[in-house]
């Protein structure tokens, strides 16, 4: 007769699954397993290790009879809530902690995210972000269907774990970091998008220039929303694309969220704009018009190397236009495509 050898890594495994059942009491005389009934609680592809190995970790028997499903009370849990899963997952509390707490974790609904038993997904998770972030944030189902520009990180991939905790951080909107750090953790390196035109490089840029948008100091989000936009480039408010645009303060509604209105709207003026001979007003001359200048004429809207953010070239259709800017105590000088050189001076105001 020919006898049939078992491989050794397969009786291996059959023998530590055995030494489960036995240990775990899945095996005793007389009685049948929980997967027996309960098998649909290992149907998905990620099981929980409890789950697969010994339910007794969660179900403490109460020492009534459980034969079958219609017999109840056989067991209790032996904690409820997030407590019994702080049982294992003991990095848990430490987020609690946290300055702010995600609200399924802070009331301990760990189930409103994870399934205890097996899932499609791993950790645990009921389904897969974002979709199940936004079934609690819907709000931004009906936002982004209105959206003409969408940050496409935002909505794949990991999604929202890119920039947000799940159960707590220290900064506000569970962020997993500072605003602006957490963006140039992307934005060091250009980007080409899905229609092939390129984001610069903007880490690099601020790193290798000696002067940065005050907006930009505080955070990317002052000027862009991460998720998505009614606007071109992710903005908050109305900004003109290209190099000419209608001179009115509608405009350039980005812009004057923080910059006075008077620097488009006032002819002359000693406070309004540091851009001006005397008191005449240079942005006035140059922006209110039917045809005015974009402020990307000659402003990097990033940084630059100077206090007033002036460019060292502009796009201007194919052609990188030198500004040729050169800042003076008072005032500065310029010599671009547009015109020769041209000079102004604050100087003093003659009354």
């Amino acid at each position: 007769m020919k006898t049939i050898r078992t491989p050794k890594k397969v009786a291996g495994a059959l023998f530590f699954l055995a030494a489960i059942f036995i240990s775990t009491g899945l095996f005793a005389q007389g009685t049948n397993t929980c997967l027996e009934c309960h098998s649909n609680k290992v149907s998905k592809e990620f099981v929980h290790g409890p789950t697969g190995t010994d339910c007794t970790s969660c179900h403490e028997p109460t020492g009534v009879k459980h034969s079958n499903e219609q017999t109840t009370g056989g067991f209790k849990l032996f904690a409820t809530g997030a407590e019994m899963c702080y049982s294992c997952h003991t990095e848990l509390p430490e987020e609690h902690k946290a300055r702010y707490v995600h609200k399924p974790l802070k009331t301990g609904n760990c189930t409103g995210c994870h399934d205890i038993h097996s899932a499609d997904n791993p950790k645990q998770l009921i389904s897969k972000s974002p979709d199940l972030c936004l079934s609690c944030h819907d709000k931004f189902v009906a936002k982004k269907e209105l959206a003409t520009t969408i940050h496409t990180p935002s909505f794949d991939g990991e999604a929202c774990t890119k920039c947000h905790s799940p159960h707590g951080s220290d900064q506000k909107k569970l962020l997993l970091g500072e605003s602006k750090d957490l963006c140039l953790n992307c934005h060091n390196k250009i980007i080409k998008r899905k229609d092939e035109t390129l984001i610069a490089n903007i880490g690099k840029h601020i790193e290798e220039s000696s002067h940065i948008h005050k907006a930009l100091n505080k955070r990317c989000t002052s000027c862009h929303n991460p998720h998505y936009s009614e606007r071109p480039l992710m903005l908050n408010e109305n900004f003109p694309i290209g190099s000419y645009a209608k001179g009115v303060e509608g405009t350039f509604q980005l812009c004057f969220d923080c910059h006075d209105t008077d620097l488009l709207n006032v002819e002359k003026t000693s406070t309004g704009t540091m851009f001006r001979q005397a008191d005449r007003n240079l942005h006035f001359l140059h922006v209110n018009k039917e045809k005015g200048r974009n402020c990307t004429t000659c402003h990097d809207l990033h940084a630059a190397d100077n206090n007033q953010l002036i460019a060292k070239t502009v796009k201007f259709g194919r052609w990188d236009m030198p500004l040729n800017y050169v800042p003076t105590d008072d005032g500065g000088t310029c010599a671009t495509g547009c015109h020769k050189e041209q000079s102004y001076s604050r100087g003093e105001i003659i009354k």
